[in-house]
C-alpha cells in the first residue's frame, strides 16, 4: 500500500484564512490572524481541537482583543497557541494574559511554506513584544506517511534587556458529546494521563494552582505512576513536576488518543513550582472572574512548559515537542517511540514452552508489527511478524506464542512503512 505523499494549500477554515498540512491520514489547519493557531488536527474524520463556535471566523481589533484586560475579555478561540511562562499580574516578571492583544491574539506572519512528497511545514511568526520583550516563532511540521506533526517553538529576544521566560504550548481537546435533542455535554469519558514524579516536591503529587483543592478531577494511581483526569466537567488547574516526557488525552467514547511528547530537562529550573506540565479543564464551578455554569464549553487543556531560559538582546532558544494520534482505548498509561499503550504488554505461562501476551495499543504510523523475543544479552532471538497496524485501528495482542528458551524478555516493535525503520511499541522483562 502506497503512501500519501504531503500537502499544504491556503483555505478557508470556519470563516478564517488558514493553512492546511494534509498527509492522507491527518489534517491541519494553522491561522495566523489568531495568535498563529493551529485550530484543527484531525485522524481523519475525527477533531481533536476544541474551537469555539461563537468564535469561528471572527477577527477583532487589539483594543477588542485586550478589553478590559480580565480573563473574562478573553477571545478564547481554542486550538494550541505558546505563551512565555509563568502567567501572573503581580510583576513585570510574569505574563499578563490572556488576554494578550500580541502574542495570544496577535495577527502572525506566515514566513515560510515548504511542501515535498515527504513533508509539509510552515513558520508563523508573532508581533515583537515590548512588554515581555521576545517574538514567538511557531515552526510546524508533517511527515508522509505518519500522524507525527513537529512543533519547533522559538523566542527571540527582540529588546535591549536581559529577559527570562519558559516557552509554554497549551493545547484545548475537545471533551464534547451531542444528546439525543442536539444539546451538547462534557463527556465523561475523556481523560489526560501524565507520569507522575515519585519524589514530587508536592505532597499529593501535584499543585492546583486554580480551582477547589478538592476537585474530584485530580486523581493518582501510585500502581501505574500516573497523574489521571477524568473529565467531570469542574473548572480548575493543576501543575505536575512530572520527570517523564509525555501527556496524553484520550476519548475512551470513541476509541480516539492523543500525544504530545517533549523533553525533560534534569536540574533545570521550571515555572509554577517546578512544572513541567499542567491540566486545565472547564466545568462548574469559579475561579477569579470565570464562570462556566451555564456555556456550552467542554475542553480539556494539556499544557507543556520548558525550563527557564535567561535571553540577551537578540538571542533566540528554541523548545520542541511532537504531537502523535492514533485509536487506542484508554487511558493511556504507556507512551513509546512507536505509539502508546492502553493495558501494557503482560505474559502468562500457557504450557508446553508458550507465552500468552495481552495488551492493548495504539501506533503513529502504519507498518508491520513484529514480536521480537530477546535474550540475556539484549540481542534478538526470533521474531514474528504479527501482520500491518495502522494508526486508523486499535491494536490489541491476545494470544500464546512459542517463547525461546533463552529468552529474557520481548518487545514489540512497529517498523513503519514510510521510512522502514523499526520502533518500541512496547517492551516486557519476563
Amino acid at each position: 500500500m502506497q503512501t500519501e505523499a504531503c500537502s499544504l494549500e491556503q483555505a478557508d477554515f470556519r470563516g478564517w484564512q488558514a493553512v492546511y498540512l494534509r498527509n492522507g491520514l491527518v489534517s491541519l489547519a494553522a491561522v495566523p490572524d489568531i495568535g498563529g493557531r493551529i485550530m484543527a488536527y484531525d485522524l481523519q474524520d475525527y477533531p481533536y481541537l476544541y474551537v469555539d463556535r461563537q468564535l469561528a471566523g471572527k477577527l477583532f481589533s487589539p483594543e477588542e482583543n485586550l478589553g478590559d484586560g480580565t480573563l473574562a475579555a478573553w477571545k478564547n478561540y481554542g486550538g494550541d497557541k505558546t505563551w512565555p511562562a509563568p502567567q501572573g499580574w503581580e510583576n513585570d516578571d510574569q505574563w499578563h494574559g490572556p488576554p494578550d492583544p500580541l502574542l495570544d491574539s496577535g495577527r502572525y506572519t506566515l514566513k515560510t511554506k515548504t511542501v515535498q512528497p515527504e513533508f509539509a511545514c510552515l513558520e508563523m511568526v508573532s508581533p515583537p513584544d515590548p512588554r515581555s520583550g521576545v517574538q514567538i516563532s511557531r515552526k510546524l511540521t508533517l511527515r508522509q506517511g505518519s500522524t507525527r506533526l513537529s512543533l519547533d517553538l522559538k523566542f527571540t529576544n527582540i529588546s535591549e534587556r536581559q529577559v527570562r521566560w519558559s516557552i509554554w504550548d497549551v493545547v484545548q481537546l475537545q471533551a464534547e458529546r451531542e444528546l439525543p435533542d442536539g444539546t451538547l455535554a462534557h463527556e465523561p469519558q475523556c481523560v489526560i494521563s501524565a507520569p507522575l514524579n515519585p519524589h514530587s516536591r508536592f505532597p499529593k503529587g501535584y499543585q492546583v494552582l486554580f480551582g477547589a483543592e478538592d476537585n474530584s478531577q485530580w486523581t493518582t494511581d501510585l500502581q501505574s505512576g500516573l497523574f489521571v483526569v477524568p473529565y467531570r466537567w469542574e473548572i480548575g488547574k493543576v501543575a505536575i513536576d512530572s520527570p517523564g516526557d509525555w501527556i496524553a488525552f484520550s476519548n475512551n467514547a470513541s476509541g480516539h488518543a492523543f500525544i504530545a511528547r517533549y523533553t525533560f530537562f534534569p536540574g533545570q529550573e521550571y515555572p509554577d513550582f517546578g512544572a513541567t506540565v499542567e491540566c486545565w479543564t472547564v466545568g462548574k464551578g469559579q475561579v477569579a472572574n470565570l464562570n462556566y455554569e451555564n456555556s456550552a464549553i467542554y475542553l480539556m487543556e494539556a499544557e507543556i512548559l520548558s525550563p527557564f531560559y535567561d535571553f540577551q538582546p537578540g538571542e533566540a532558544r528554541t523548545f520542541s515537542i511532537e504531537w502523535g494520534a492514533c485509536r487506542c482505548p484508554g487511558p493511556i498509561l504507556e507512551v513509546s517511540e512507536a505509539g502508546c499503550s492502553a493495558a501494557p504488554l503482560s505474559a502468562a505461562p500457557a504450557g508446553d514452552h508458550r507465552s500468552h501476551l495481552k495488551g492493548a495499543f495504539g501506533t503513529f504510523e502504519p507498518g508491520e508489527l513484529s514480536l521480537v523475543w530477546i535474550d540475556a544479552a539484549g540481542e534478538p532471538i526470533e521474531t514474528l511478524s504479527l501482520g500491518n497496524v495502522s494508526p486508523l485501528a486499535p491494536i490489541r495482542l491476545d494470544d500464546a506464542y512459542q517463547r525461546p528458551s533463552q529468552a529474557m524478555a520481548c518487545e514489540l516493535r512497529v517498523t513503519a512503512r514510510v521510512d522502514q525503520r523499526p520502533r518500541r511499541l512496547a517492551r516486557l522483562e519476563l
